[in-house]
């Protein structure tokens, strides 16, 4: 009233309110208040005032209070910047500032970077104030915390104890801080197993900040809810109930259900409440379920790509991957079904969905600004990959300090994106969508494998189809009976159907087609294919269709028109390089990515090269011939000029179909491990970028690998014809319908819960509708034959399924004009030399009938 609203200290009054309300855990209206002030405070003071910083500052900490982590990142650098430029990087403010920025991107899961800002917080702690201060105490507390997620729980145990002494000796011990460190020393000591040590800690934390702090305050209950966790492990499910069902209780009432916090309780309550064979276990499943994905709705539009991963590794996998499943499974109930089925239908695909929506919703923008910056983030992309290409020590650049301005471009893309719609709505897709564009006669089978309490892996299936109220899940079989049984008869009995399919009988009577996600190993067994008697097989009764997630049921649309296709075959390995040279040129559109060359060449077992496959330059024309005939643009790219750099010319070209026959390679994690001297697989990157390791480990082998592979030199500026799922990832080839890949085991990869890591990982991120792959190695002649085949049903108007069925079936009854060779032990029989040897003459057999030539092939997301 007397001095306005827009004077500084009406602005501190609004922030001071803020504050209290914070104090309180009302955040919402903290935000609110705290926005009033710093628009004042810009307006008066401008963006330079410490006081303007201050307002920032606080509401980075109100909106990480929300769980609105990103935002809190956002805002925190920039007050970080301001304090640096007005009092410099030796003020207390600073190093406080750089402490919150590490909670907030420990609150993602960074803690990589949260340990390297807090350690130059405690520095700086440590030199202007001492440590017998409360602010080195708590940097000692955060870099325990930030060492307890990495599983460092013995440094973790240290750094707490130093902090806690320095507690006592200056704040005494009814202070919150002090309690705060007792209840992670107690978390510390239960992640060691000292569940009994645990217990006593957090019992006396429990009872100061009952004290101190009164009983409906988020410290308070997040002790409760410790606790419960403690008791849970020594099989007090009885107490660990009661005292997670108080935590919950103050939990909504002082933060409301929206929080994350308010999530923790609801899936301890439902894990205690199986455990205890409690039918309560069933709504708070649910619950939790409806609370975590609406977190994750909320969440993951202000998160960039490696900060997705990080926030669903951390809070979100396990639940959605193992433990929703694992209950449903232990307490069958309609609405766990239901529960499960969408939990699923989250999981798979969710990362690689999320990433390439957002994408293509910044390349279509229509903002140059965006543009730009999208290009920028590209390029420096591209040269971190570079880098982590390239041994430790060679590397001329700190991969770090790139990562950050990475993260930070993309951070300013998401941000400016926003307008452009919420990319995260197929995410939320559930299982009544699905039905709904289920049809008469098909069938929605969610396959699932979760861990069991002996040690074992169990596998179940979600089944829906149009007539069911809710889906329904079917137990099917322990890992340990797939791993049990001959990997000689998968396709020569009906041992692997009836383990697989037959349990779902009941459920397939009257249904022709079913829609199939597969979980763990069933991912790298063409199911699709397998034996159901003497000569007959599961696709001859119905249609199998393979899908990364049954939730692509909900997304079908119609197909793109293939009218430009490429075709890659008869590669000449041994290109030399004066060609490569000549070839790079013609098709430079980026810094080109070169291996360690002679570290390639020693873990493929490859110093002499890789052998021509003359059956795939037949495959190639046919196919190309093929395409043309049905006036399709088609460029064939054969012999010299299957290059690298003519494949990743093909980026952002419009190409809608793309067929690869040459050699394809793939290594598990166990086998990268051992072959330590391939610079490419990233060994040293953070273990959270699983993705990022594992499409390093598979890829193809373009013209003029060998020169690479030899350990010849290669030109500068020059592809060296190894191409990985890495590299491939970044291209942009949303327009492609198909892609076939005549290259052995490309459907192998990396099992994770979120799909396959490998080649069909990179042409999925790329924007890759439909793939066709195969899971072992094939002979030459029946892969050209079959794929030959399968283009001439799809473009006779076949669907993409149906083509492949009917080429698989075509290839089994071909009959071929063989000639067979005796044996020298044989021809010793007919004479003493070998020379009486009798012609038998040719016979006319079915040489591909043997499932292990067809069945390899199978096809992924063809309904569109």
């Amino acid at each position: 009233k007397v001095l306005g609203k827009e004077h500084p200290d009406y602005a501190t009054s609004l922030s001071n309110l803020a504050g209290y309300n914070s104090d309180i855990g009302n955040y919402a209206e903290a935000i609110r208040l705290g926005t009033e002030a710093l628009q004042i405070r810009e307006k008066v003071l401008g963006k330079e005032h410490p006081d303007y910083a201050t307002s920032l500052n606080n509401l980075a900490n109100y909106n990480s209070s929300l769980g609105n982590y990103a935002e809190a990142i956002r805002l925190g650098t920039e007050a970080l910047q301001i304090r640096k430029k007005v009092f410099g990087k030796e003020h207390p403010d600073y190093a406080t500032y750089l402490s919150n920025l590490a909670n907030y991107n420990s609150s993602l899961g960074n803690y990589a970077e949260a340990i390297r800002l807090s350690t130059e917080a405690l520095n700086i702690y440590e030199k202007i104030l001492g440590k017998e201060h409360p602010d080195y105490a708590t940097s000692l507390s955060n870099l325990a915390n930030y060492n307890s997620s990495l599983g460092n729980y013995a440094e973790a145990i240290r750094l707490s104890t130093e902090a806690l002494n320095i507690y006592e000796k200056i704040l005494g011990k009814e202070h919150p801080y002090y309690t705060l460190i007792l209840s992670n020393l107690a978390n510390y000591n239960y992640s060691l197993g000292n569940y009994a040590e645990a217990i006593r800690l957090g019992t006396e934390a429990l009872q100061i900040q009952e004290k101190v702090l009164g009983k409906e305050h988020p410290y308070y209950a997040l002790s409760l809810n410790n606790l419960a966790d403690y008791n849970s492990s020594l099989g007090n499910y009885a107490e660990a109930i009661r005292l997670g069902t108080e935590a919950l209780q103050i939990q909504e009432k002082v933060l409301g259900k929206e929080h994350p916090d308010y999530a923790l309780p609801l899936v301890s309550l439902a894990v205690y409440n199986k455990l205890n064979r409690n039918a309560d276990a069933i709504k708070y499943c649910v619950e939790a379920t409806e609370a975590l994905s609406g977190i994750v709705k909320r969440t993951f539009a202000d998160l960039t790509a490696r900060e997705r991963n990080l926030f669903w590794e951390q809070y979100y996998k396990v639940w959605f991957e193992e433990t929703i499943h694992s209950i449903a499974y232990d307490m069958p109930s309609d609405s766990l079904a239901e529960n499960g089925y969408n939990g699923a239908l989250m999981a798979k695909g969710l990362l690689l969905n999320s990433e390439m929506e957002l994408s293509t919703l910044l390349k279509e923008s229509g903002d140059s600004e965006v543009a730009n910056i999208y290009n920028s983030l590209k390029n420096l992309r591209l040269q971190i990959n570079k880098l982590y290409e390239m041994p430790v020590a060679e590397r001329p650049l700190d991969t770090d300090s790139l990562e950050r301005a990475a993260q930070g471009l993309e951070r300013r893309l998401v941000q400016r994106s926003k307008v452009y719609g919420d990319y995260t709505a197929n995410l939320v897709i559930d299982w009544k969508q699905v039905r709904q564009r289920l049809g008469d006669g098909e069938m929605a089978v969610e396959f699932v494998s979760f861990p069991l309490r002996n040690d074992s892996v169990m596998y179940a299936a979600y089944c829906l189809r149009k007539d069911m109220p809710s889906p329904k899940m079917v137990p099917l079989f322990e890992e340990r009976q797939l791993t049990g049984l001959n990997k000689g008869l998968y396709l020569s009995s009906d041992a692997l159907y009836n383990l697989i399919w037959k349990p779902l009988e009941s459920e397939m009577e009257g249904v022709k087609t079913v829609y199939f996600a597969p979980s763990g190993e069933l991912y790298n067994l063409p199911i699709e294919n397998l034996p159901v008697g003497e000569g007959t097989y599961n696709s001859d009764i119905r249609g199998y269709r393979r899908l990364s997630s049954t939730r692509q049921l909900a997304l079908r649309r119609n197909g793109v028109e293939v009218a430009k296709a490429a075709v890659y075959g008869g590669l000449k390995y041994d290109t030399d390089t004066v060609t490569l040279a000549n070839d790079s040129r013609k098709y430079r559109t980026a810094e080109p990515v070169q291996w360690s060359s002679r570290a390639v060449a020693d873990s493929l077992n490859l110093r002499d090269g890789v052998y021509e496959l003359p059956a795939t330059r037949i495959e190639a024309e046919d196919i190309g011939k093929t395409l043309e005939t049905a006036k399709i643009n088609t460029e064939l790219y054969t012999d010299t000029i299957g290059t690298e750099a003519s494949f990743k010319a093909l980026s952002g070209s419009g190409v809608n179909a793309l067929h690869i026959a040459t050699h394809g390679f793939y290594w598990t994690e166990r086998e990268a491990v051992q072959l330590d001297n391939l610079a490419f697989l990233n060994t040293d990157m953070p273990t959270v970028v699983q993705e990022d390791k594992a499409l390093t480990r598979s890829g193809l082998l373009l013209a003029g690998a060998n020169t690479a592979l030899k350990g010849l030199p290669l030109p500068d500026g020059v592809e060296d014809g190894v191409l990985t799922a890495k590299e491939i990832a970044g291209m942009d080839l949303r327009r492609l319908d198909l892609v076939a890949l005549s290259a052995c085991q490309t459907g192998l990869g990396e099992i994770t819960g979120d799909g396959v890591f490998g080649l069909q990982r990179g042409f999925k991120k790329a924007g890759a509708n439909t793939l066709l792959m195969s899971l072992w190695k094939v002979d030459d002649t029946a892969t050209q034959l079959l794929m030959t085949q399968f283009y001439k049903n799809m473009l006779s108007g076949m669907g993409k399924y149906e083509a492949l069925t009917a080429a698989q079936k075509y290839l089994r009854e071909l009959e071929v004009e063989v000639k067979p060779e005796k044996t020298a032990f044989q021809q010793i029989m007919d004479g003493k030399d070998g020379k009486k040897e009798k012609n038998p003459g040719s016979r006319t057999v079915r040489k591909y009938a043997n499932p292990y030539y067809w069945a390899a092939f199978v096809l992924l997301d063809g309904i569109n």
